[in-house]
């Protein structure tokens, strides 16, 4: 009992120091968007609640998700084999471990004093289930790893390298899974609905677009900045860099929102990409591996204002919106070529 009881107070404290991670969501687009709907949804504190249940849900799922990984894999797997437990034992922490995780304590608070107990008993049972999930498929025989013929070779490592290091960060964040769910959920509904509204579909690839819309102001700190280190020793030009990490990132955001509405996703993470290059290029603000990326304030609201205009147009107005948005697009690349050259200089 004493061993699990020291095993429990470290996990207290890892839990503790993780809690200020998520801290990063409050400067993400997608909490912006909820939060304006919120306050236009006006009335009481229950309007509000249900008003914007779905997109609640979809915000806190991958999060549940991820603490409940970082509960059961916080240390080391060789220091957690040397530790004297049986697999009884070992269930026994990871169900009490649950108590301790500070995000699912503050979501119980939360909601109970949002909206009462039975609310927030209600999202604490989603977290326990989200949980005992994450536990089980954790415990299955699953090994992942890359083929040495898909590795990434030193001579290869120029454009391609690039590209890989995107999607490795892109998928990497809580906001590419965010968007995934709703496109997901967007997608079903298409298709299995008896008789879906089609106006429904801009909207879902607008919140779409928006999701992951933060990510634009992190593009070149999606790993805690060591990429960048490399991308300065490489002889690519500036312009050949961000276009490929654009691409990487306008490409998988077509894909989801294809069958919704494909020119309001690109449309919207045009311009997203454009507002987002000076804070991407200028800003020290390095990104931690399954978080919401947490960008700029000023450009955040920019970027929801004006790509949340941008999918609109395109949706009502046509593409002539989405060439718009692409000249935006293209002066934000020989506005970035021009801090990328004086980044190297300083």
């Amino acid at each position: 009992m004493a061993q699990i009881l020291a095993h429990l107070s470290l996990l207290r404290r890892l839990s503790l120091k993780e809690l200020g991670s998520i801290s990063s969501v409050r400067f993400n687009n997608f909490l912006f968007c909820i939060l304006l709907i919120v306050s236009a949804s006006g009335g009481t504190r229950k309007m509000s609640f249900w008003s914007t249940v779905f997109f609640q849900i979809v915000l806190l799922a991958p999060l549940l998700v991820t603490f409940s990984v970082d509960t059961q894999h916080r240390l080391p797997a060789e220091r957690v084999a040397t530790w004297p437990l049986t697999s009884r034992q070992k269930l026994l922490l990871s169900s009490v471990s649950f108590a301790f995780n500070p995000a699912f304590v503050v979501l119980f608070f939360g909601y109970l004093f949002w909206m009462g107990l039975t609310i927030a008993s209600c999202f604490v049972l989603l977290a326990l289930i989200v949980h005992i999930a994450v536990y089980a498929v954790s415990r299955l025989p699953i090994r992942s790893g890359t083929h040495a013929s898909l590795s990434t070779s030193r001579e290869s490592f120029r454009l391609c390298g690039i590209a890989q290091e995107m999607w490795r960060g892109l998928r990497r964040t809580l906001d590419f899974w965010v968007a995934l769910l709703i496109a997901v959920i967007g997608t079903l509904y298409r298709l299995l609905a008896r008789a879906p509204e089609s106006e429904a579909f801009p909207m879902l690839a607008l919140f779409v677009g928006i999701a992951v819309s933060t990510v634009a102001q992190r593009m070149l700190r999606l790993d805690g900045g060591r990429a960048l280190l490399r991308y300065r020793l490489l002889p690519v030009a500036g312009w050949k860099l961000l276009v490929t990490q654009d691409m990487t990132f306008l490409f998988p955001l077509a894909v989801i929102v294809s069958l919704l509405s494909l020119r309001t996703g690109i449309a919207v993470g045009l311009v997203a990409v454009a507002v987002g290059r000076y804070p991407s290029l200028t800003q020290r603000a390095n990104q931690r591996r399954w978080r919401f990326v947490g960008g700029d304030l000023r450009f955040g609201l920019a970027q929801l204002l004006l790509s949340g205009a941008a999918g609109i147009g395109a949706a009502r107005a046509g593409l002539w919106v989405v060439g718009v948005a692409f000249a935006v697009y293209l002066v934000s690349i020989f506005g970035g070529e021009m801090l990328w050259k004086r980044s190297l200089t300083a």
